[in-house]
């Protein structure tokens, strides 16, 4: 083989070399640009999961203290001889117990209470839109 026919295949194979170079480099951004999408859509799903359970948890909290009434503070203590947990609505002020329930009815009340409050955000919503 001469020197001009090795030169020639020397910078075909510099050109392939650098060709493959730019196509792996072209293939890291591309891998880069990826994960940073499918990264930054996980955070704003994280971000409206913590939303959601802050809305639920708000809701939770304002159905307890509509079903205990005002005034009043939610103990929660495990039943004598028994597994169950019995809910108490007691009085801030006197200490007094102002209302009791067995843990089923406790529950069954904090659904339907829920549902009123979700009836009332709503109906705020709708309030909202139409102002």
């Amino acid at each position: 083989m001469d020197v001009n026919a090795l030169s020639q295949a020397s910078a075909a194979q510099a050109g392939a070399n650098s060709e493959f170079e730019r196509s792996g480099h072209a293939r890291r951004q591309a891998l880069e640009e990826s994960r940073r999408s499918v990264t930054e859509r996980e955070l704003a799903r994280a971000d409206q999961s913590k939303a959601r359970s802050a809305e639920q948890l708000a809701e939770l909290r304002e159905a307890v203290a509509r079903a205990v009434g005002a005034n009043t503070r939610l103990s929660i203590a495990r039943a004598e001889n028994s597994l169950e947990f019995i809910y108490r609505a007691i009085d801030i002020d006197t200490g007094e117990i102002v209302n009791e329930w067995p843990q089923d009815v406790f529950i069954e009340l904090i659904r339907g209470v829920r549902e009123d409050v979700r009836t009332d955000v709503d109906a705020g919503l709708i309030l909202d839109n139409v102002a």
